[in-house]
């Protein structure tokens, strides 16, 4: 079962699920939408939550002091604005910029500079990002 994920941590993590489910709601059934291009919303969200989260994993490098951990928590943002430049969809590299981040969050978890908890909770929370980014691009 591993170590229980505090109770702030889940909360604000499942409530930044809502902008991403609210997306997919919106896309699917074309209600509720209160913003011209609901797509355009959430990848500018998604992308916000993107580079908060390699953000996450450089406060873990310097509690650490983990020189290499800098340049890994900086990297996947400086690869998105490389692929998006290079003229990938920003949808696209969004998506796997999120899948990208898990290997990193693994590696700083198995070196010991993340709490116990924090892969358990990145998993489901990406899991839900990716199904959402997935939902909203292929309608």
């Amino acid at each position: 079962m591993g170590p229980k994920i505090p109770g702030g941590a889940l909360i604000l993590g499942l409530a930044g699920l809502i902008p991403f489910l609210w997306g997919v709601l919106v896309v699917q059934t074309g209600q509720f939408a209160f913003v011209a291009d609901p797509r355009v919303a959430v990848l500018a969200y998604g992308l916000m939550i993107f580079c908060f989260m390699a953000g996450s994993l450089w406060g873990f490098a310097a509690r650490a002091e983990w020189e290499t951990g800098y340049f890994l928590a900086v990297a996947p943002v400086l690869f998105f604005i490389a692929f998006v430049a290079l003229g990938m969809p920003v949808n696209f590299v969004l998506l796997l910029g999120f899948l990208a981040l898990l290997p990193l969050d693994w590696l700083f978890q198995k070196f010991g500079h993340t709490p116990l908890w924090w892969l358990k909770l990145r998993i489901g929370l990406t899991a839900v990002v990716v199904a959402c980014l997935i939902a909203i691009v292929r309608t």
